[in-house]
Order: structure tokens, then C-alpha cells, then sequence
């Protein structure tokens, strides 16, 4: 499998990143939804520190797992790996 360097930019900061290359699609789109997340938290709780708004999307989207998970739906080593990129993701944005 062919790997591919890309930089994702979330939350004002770029992040390189070695991806397989059928997952640059869905990768880009992470980004895109945790930027619009960041921002609809931003807007609508007049939040000011983007550590607080990464919190709250990173909170968000792990209820979202967890209920997922719950309920049976979706493929647990799928949903597992993109949880633990999340979490990658929150402890170097909070480092």
C-alpha cells in the first residue's frame, strides 16, 4: 500500500502527516469537520481559547464513538484507529 505525505490544517496549525493513500480522502475530511466543529463551538459559546473548543469537539466526537459503539453500528477496529488518531491529535495540540 502506497503511502502519502500530507499536511492537514486544524485549528490554524498545518500537521504533517504519512497516510495511506486511500485514506487522503477521508483524512482531508476529518479535518475539515473538526475545523468546522472548532468553529461552530467558537460561534456559539463565545469560546476565545482554541484548547477549549478542541476539547469540547474532541468530546463531542468521542460521545459520538461511544454511542456508536453502543448501539453495534460501525466496525470497531475501523472506529478504534480513528479514535486513536483523535486522541494523537488532542496530546500534541494540548502539549
Amino acid at each position: 500500500m502506497s503511502t502519502l505525505k500530507v499536511k492537514v490544517n486544524i485549528a490554524g496549525r498545518q500537521y504533517p502527516l504519512n497516510i495511506n493513500a486511500d485514506e487522503e480522502e477521508a483524512v482531508r475530511n476529518a479535518g475539515k469537520e473538526i475545523n468546522r466543529l472548532i468553529q461552530e463551538f467558537e460561534d456559539r459559546y463565545a469560546v476565545t481559547d482554541k484548547q477549549d473548543a478542541i476539547s469540547m469537539v474532541a468530546l463531542q466526537m468521542v460521545t459520538k464513538y461511544n454511542l456508536l459503539k453502543q448501539s453495534g453500528s460501525g466496525n470497531d477496529a475501523e472506529m478504534d484507529q480513528k479514535l486513536g488518531q483523535l486522541v494523537e491529535f488532542i496530546e500534541r495540540e494540548l502539549k
